[in-house]
């Protein structure tokens, strides 16, 4: 298992993701977690990110998002932090995608908490068991 917990910082910016997913499931495999699960946290991770890149900074220079990953307790916690505009309340379908995501990340997680405060962005964190259950 990995001693030390992955943490990077990259521009919101969807040339980014490759790197992301690839850090990701290299931390993730390199804990011990299925290929399932691996596949699962790229997944989550691209969503958690394309989200950032997409609402976060709007019109502005895209701004940092930081990642992070940890093994601890049979589980495997990811974060994805942005540091943008935050999530409002929004009744129109322009930002569908943004539940799209969220669906996406709820059915292939164990658990997962949104934490977003107006002009100073969102976090995401997830659980996913590090191991299939037998």
């Amino acid at each position: 298992m990995p001693a030390a917990a992955m943490r990077i910082r990259v521009p919101a910016q969807a040339e980014q993701m490759a790197r992301v997913r690839a850090e990701v499931g290299e931390y993730a495999r390199d804990s011990g977690m299925t290929e399932t699960g691996v596949e699962n946290a790229q997944t989550i991770v691209t969503e958690a990110c394309a989200n950032s890149i997409k609402h976060a900074y709007g019109d502005s220079p895209p701004g940092p998002l930081e990642i992070s990953a940890d093994a601890q307790d049979e589980q495997f916690l990811l974060v994805v932090r942005d540091f943008g505009s935050g999530i409002g309340p929004r009744t129109d379908a322009a930002h569908s995608s943004l539940h799209a995501g969220l669906s996406i990340i709820g059915a292939l997680s164990s658990s997962f908490r949104l934490s977003s405060h107006r002009g100073q962005g969102t976090e995401i964190e997830v659980r996913l068991p590090l191991a299939e259950a037998a």
